[in-house]
């Protein structure tokens, strides 16, 4: 029982160090990764990198490419982080420096 209770303890703090290491900056051999969402809104789709969850390194510079279905217009990126080159631009960039829980890409008639 003892036994069981010490590779339990064991287990745990080797989940919370692998849980850890993502957060850590500064030290050697660990890359902090961070998560984007980009999605679309109706009228178009963005086409690169794509729609869906991606994980960049910290500092990346990530394309991004909208592109309207007939009868829309590309509007503007919306995004909670305020790192997109140029928010109305259909074609642009996003460096990423933090955990961006969403970057979308807006369209009109």
């Amino acid at each position: 029982m003892i036994r069981l209770k010490r590779v339990g303890v064991f287990l745990m703090i080797v989940a919370l160090a692998a849980g850890m290491a993502g957060c850590v900056t500064g030290i050697p051999g660990f890359t902090v990764k961070y998560n984007i969402h980009i999605s679309s809104g109706t009228g178009g789709i963005v086409t690169d990198p794509g729609e869906g969850t991606f994980r960049y390194p910290r500092g990346t510079v990530v394309n991004l490419v909208a592109e309207p279905d007939r009868g829309y217009r590309f509007i503007c990126w919306t995004t909670n982080a305020g790192t997109v080159a140029d928010i109305y631009d259909a074609t642009t960039t996003v460096t990423v420096n933090q955990n961006y829980c969403f970057v979308i890409a807006s369209f009109g008639e």
